[in-house]
């Protein structure tokens, strides 16, 4: 303990010297160097804030620095996630945090990483351009990177439930700002906490069932009111498999929260600024999907010339006549996530991606009332809608959430070795897995 808080003092220090200095840099570079130093000395004091200072940060940057402009909320979260690895990389090389075991899934995101390799190294050497090569990797890469983050800083319970905890109180104080906003689209950072506040409301009693069950009403107001189809399906299909695969006590917490997001709604229902958010879920119902139907038609084609390696990522077709841009580009992204895949992958890289989700979900799904089912269903939540959308930040949470599964599943007790019986003992002992 001596020998680690000299190294975060003597951290500290050196951070403080380097930030004096960062300040001294012109334009924009300033306050992005600075704020990534003073965020590196908070995720080298507390790791387990990484993942929750990195989604919400690069959200509130992109919302109040870039004015939603997707640019700078993915260089925000990027620089935000660079930082969180940097930060580990250190710890690490000071020695003071211990390696997490391996998950059934590290295998198949250590093979994403190398398709991501591979697959840029293929696109460049065809003459894909680099700025697309890199637009298409960031897709795929980004979900390793957020596993990885997860299983490395989400070490130990008590930290699963501090990041938790930190991420809860974040996303309900900004849907409570943001609730009576007009025009205001996502829920996706709602959806993530529902299901598991169902599952607490569940397993608690008392006080905490209460707060649980209000918490997650209340989040499952924002999602209805995201006017955004792709959250409204990814958790309708969430909550189907939970009802569906999960045991008694799962089902009570959904019951429990259905019964009272009828007194949130009502309640939320006297503030005009929601009255005007909930016009707007009719307008989103109609809303035409305008190109996104074309894009996947020039995106399945291009899988049709070379379906099982793809086009090489960074593939583009270009001069596509679309009813709403005339003629434009096409690709690398389009909006289907599978057809992103398809066209600069192949069928090999679709799988490759898939293989390591899938294994979650079948290890959150083992145990049908443990604290995995809320991730895992929101896993197959997320692949579902990901067949009609593609957002430009990325599935992130494709990544996030295989990690979050199988560190809340009991996949360690089938993977466990049985330890050899005692030879000498006089009574058979107890196997222990653990």
């Amino acid at each position: 303990m001596r020998r680690a808080g000299l190294a975060v003092v003597l951290a500290g220090a050196v951070l403080g010297v380097t930030l004096s200095l960062v300040l001294m840099l012109p334009g924009p570079a300033a306050p992005a160097g600075a704020g990534a130093l003073l965020f590196l000395l908070v995720f080298l004091l507390w790791p387990w804030t990484v993942l929750p200072v990195g989604i919400l940060g690069g959200a509130l940057a992109g919302a109040f620095l870039g004015g939603g402009d997707i640019r700078v909320y993915v260089a925000a979260h990027l620089l935000l996630l660079a930082t969180g690895g940097v930060a580990l990389a250190v710890r690490h090389g000071l020695r003071l945090d211990t390696r997490p075991r391996r998950t059934p899934a590290h295998t198949g995101m250590l093979c994403v990483v190398g398709l991501t390799v591979v697959g840029a190294g293929y696109g460049l050497a065809i003459g894909n351009l680099p700025t697309q090569v890199l637009v298409a990797a960031y897709q795929i890469a980004i979900l390793p990177v957020y596993f990885f983050l997860a299983i490395h800083t989400l070490t130990t319970r008590r930290r699963l439930v501090a990041a938790g905890l930190l991420y809860l109180a974040a996303v309900v104080g900004l849907t409570a700002v943001s609730m009576a906003v007009p025009g205001r689209h996502g829920g996706l950072l709602a959806l993530l906490a529902a299901p598991m506040l169902m599952w607490v409301a569940g397993r608690t009693r008392g006080l905490r069932r209460a707060t649980a069950v209000v918490l997650a009403a209340f989040l499952c107001a924002d999602v209805l009111l995201a006017s955004y189809r792709g959250i409204w399906l990814a958790a309708g299909v969430t909550f189907l498999v939970m009802l569906v695969l999960g045991r008694r006590s799962v089902r009570l917490g959904m019951a429990a929260t259905a019964a009272a997001g009828i007194l949130v709604a009502g309640l939320l229902a006297l503030h005009p600024g929601v009255r005007e958010r909930a016009q707007e879920i009719g307008d989103g119902l109609r809303q035409s999907a305008g190109y996104r139907g074309p894009e996947s038609i020039v995106g399945l084609g291009v899988f049709a010339e070379r379906p099982l390696l793809g086009a090489g990522l960074g593939q583009s077709t270009t001069d596509i006549y679309l009813a709403d841009f005339a003629s434009t580009d096409v690709g690398p992204v389009y909006h289907a996530f599978y057809v992103t895949l398809l066209a600069n992958v192949g069928l090999v890289g679709l799988g490759l991606v898939l293989w390591p989700i899938l294994r979650s979900i079948r290890a959150g799904l083992a145990s049908r009332d443990g604290p995995g089912v809320p991730f895992a269903a929101l896993c197959c939540g997320f692949l579902v809608a990901a067949m009609f959308a593609a957002p430009t930040d990325g599935h992130w949470e494709l990544g996030l959430l295989p990690a979050l599964t199988l560190l809340t599943s009991p996949w360690r007790a089938t993977g466990a070795r049985r330890p050899a019986p005692a030879r000498a003992a006089w009574r058979p002992r107890e196997v222990v897995w653990r």
